[in-house]
């Protein structure tokens, strides 16, 4: 076997919160192709989602991760003798890469930053090359530009036999649509009790099968939508055993034939088993923040509310892009709808 081109890489991230920590595995997956023979150090400033949240899913990629370890302390302890050191700088703020840039001149580490134009490594006789637009395509290109070649893009995550299984008997088998809804979320990125009713009584009385899955952060009570949505199926954490929430939302993600929530990391998490799904977008930018899903109706905050914010948004709004992204995935992938059908697919 030949010899790595890099005994050491750091693949290196201010901060990882759930969504950013997926959107990142593409990268991860590319890195792990191009230097199967190298020690992959996945660091971040602060904390860092992939150590937990998602671990089971990358801990095969990476051969150790550092939260809220300095990029500095990483060079220091990784960088021994003439062995050859690459660093992959997935952070955007432009003075801590130029100053990252600078104080690695002359050391002999190569370095790959999300710079515009990647203007901080261009190889010689090379001028500038655009940056993709997405997020995700950015950090796969850090890394293809580190490897010399392209590389495979893989987004997707596996949910475990014994998720698929809980999954079968939440969703319970029925020939309905089936609808997945999160309200829970930080900051603006949660609905109300308010929204999530009306959302739900729509939907049930079109004849959807509705599931709603806590997920952390705020959101509504749950007793409150037991109460008001007798119809409303309700998961919280444990519920299916010892089986993680974020297990069981992948593999209902599998079976959905909608997800309905707010731009944030659960929706990202969705993406990847490409589950249909409106989002409810609070300000984020949706060329570099759209879910790699195929199928996403965005319901803009901004243009639906004078206060922009996801919880003011019109349930009505909501249920008319649900309703629209329903009825084209009808149209236009007919043998895609169905949630027994989809159950019977997965299971053969």
């Amino acid at each position: 076997m030949l010899p790595a081109r890099y005994e050491t890489i750091i693949l290196y991230s201010r901060k990882d919160a759930f969504g950013d920590g997926l959107l990142r595995i593409p990268a991860l997956r590319a890195a792990r192709t191009a230097f199967p023979d190298s020690l992959i150090v996945y660091g971040t400033t602060q904390t860092c989602s992939l150590e937990h949240a998602v671990n089971d899913h990358v801990h095969h990629l990476v051969d150790t991760i550092r939260a809220q370890t300095p990029l500095a302390h990483l060079v220091a302890n990784h960088r021994k003798g003439k062995e050859r050191l690459a660093i992959v700088d997935f952070r955007i703020v432009a003075p801590w890469l130029v100053q990252t840039w600078v104080s690695l001149l002359g050391r002999g580490i190569v370095y790959e930053a999300n710079f515009p134009a990647f203007a901080l490594s261009w190889p010689p006789g090379h001028g500038p090359e655009a940056r993709p637009g997405h997020n995700a395509w950015r950090y796969h290109r850090l890394v293809e530009r580190l490897a010399g070649r392209r590389l495979p893009f893989d987004h997707r995550l596996e949910p475990t036999p014994a998720a698929r299984a809980a999954a079968g008997r939440l969703a319970g088998g029925k020939h309905a649509p089936l609808v997945v809804i999160a309200a829970h979320g930080d900051g603006n990125k949660r609905m109300t009790a308010d929204q999530v009713v009306a959302i739900s009584d729509s939907m049930i009385s079109d004849g959807a099968n509705l599931i709603y899955v806590k997920t952390p952060g705020v959101g509504p009570d749950m007793t409150e939508l037991a109460q008001r949505v007798p119809k409303l199926q309700l998961i919280e954490p444990g519920a299916a055993q010892d089986i993680p929430v974020g297990d069981i939302l992948l593999a209902l993600g599998e079976l959905a034939d909608l997800y309905i929530g707010a731009e944030g990391g659960t929706a990202h998490l969705m993406a990847t088993v490409m589950t249909p799904m409106v989002i409810v977008n609070s300000g984020a930018n949706m060329v570099r923040w759209r879910p790699l899903s195929n199928s996403v109706d965005v319901v803009e905050a901004r243009h639906e509310s004078p206060t922009g914010l996801v919880a003011n948004v019109p349930a009505p709004k909501i249920i008319e892009a649900a309703r629209r992204m329903l009825a084209t995935r009808r149209r236009d992938h007919p043998c895609l709808m169905g949630h027994a059908d989809k159950k019977e697919a997965l299971s053969a």
